[in-house]
């Protein structure tokens, strides 16, 4: 593994290359840094250039406070390393920014996994019970009381927001609750995101690249409704539900996800 800075207008981007072949390029959660995809690496970079990176505001990257396209970070990751196009594989936030990237510039994406993501610009009222969940989760955060709010982040993101207390592995658990700790007690200025000009949801169908859609089925209802909204929309797009999995089946079903993941590799000789 080789660890680098990508720089970006008002920042820096920590990346890692690992492996040797053709590109796959891996895009953190929100909730996660680049870590997340410890058993990804492993398993991708025997045969792959496997490159993760620790997006703007996450992990051991740098920013200042100030306005920037995720589009564009991912470009500059995929420019630093002189990748005309690669394999994405994005997961929650990550993964709707990779479909952003998918949409804006189709001719560097080789394939797009889409792993429990956001649609950008698509519509969708969750159940009063989850929103709850979400109000609690806001008010902690006003609080600053981030022991309670990290514990029940992990319990939304880890176990599912309407499943039992501890329904995920504990090491699982454990992994996800250290993120969200330390993403939220980050001392660093807050740079904002921009939104796409022209939102993923009403230009779907242009997608022509190879397309994996990854869900849990204890996810966010939001989620889910996006995974059907891109299994619907984009043709030829191929789908792997975890019935026993909430917001992160890479982590929680390592090897069963490398299967799918490794199954789509081969189909479209990424």
């Amino acid at each position: 593994m080789v660890s680098y800075y990508v720089p970006v207008p008002g920042g820096q981007l920590y990346c890692e290359r690992t492996g040797a072949g053709s590109p796959m390029v891996f895009v953190h959660a929100g909730i996660a840094d680049l870590t997340m995809w410890e058993s990804q690496v492993e398993e991708f970079s025997k045969d792959h250039t496997v490159i993760c990176f620790d997006s703007r505001g996450f992990g051991r990257s740098r920013t200042e406070a100030v306005d920037f396209e995720p589009v564009e970070d991912l470009r500059a990751v995929l420019d630093f390393f002189q990748l005309g196009s690669a394999a994405l594989v994005g997961c929650s936030r990550g993964g709707q920014h990779s479909l952003d990237f998918t949409l804006e510039a189709p001719e560097r994406v080789a394939g797009l996994v889409w792993i429990c993501g956001g649609v950008s610009g698509a519509q969708h009222e969750a159940p009063a019970e989850q929103t709850a969940v979400f109000d609690r989760i806001e008010a902690l955060w006003q609080a600053k009381d981030w022991d309670s709010l990290v514990d029940l982040e992990t319990h939304v993101w880890a176990d599912g927001p309407l499943q039992p207390e501890g329904r995920a592995p504990v090491a699982v658990r454990e992994k996800i609750r250290q993120m969200i700790f330390q993403l939220e007690t980050r001392n660093e200025p807050e740079p904002k995101p921009l939104p796409l000009g022209r939102p993923a949801a009403a230009r779907l169908q242009v997608i022509a690249c190879p397309l994996l859609v990854v869900i849990g089925a204890l996810d966010t209802s939001g989620t889910r409704a996006s995974a059907d909204l891109l299994t619907d929309e984009v043709a030829g797009a191929e789908r792997v539900d975890f019935s026993d999995s909430a917001h992160m089946p890479s982590m929680e079903h390592p090897e069963r996800f490398n299967m799918a993941l490794r199954a789509f590799v081969a189909r479209h000789s990424l």
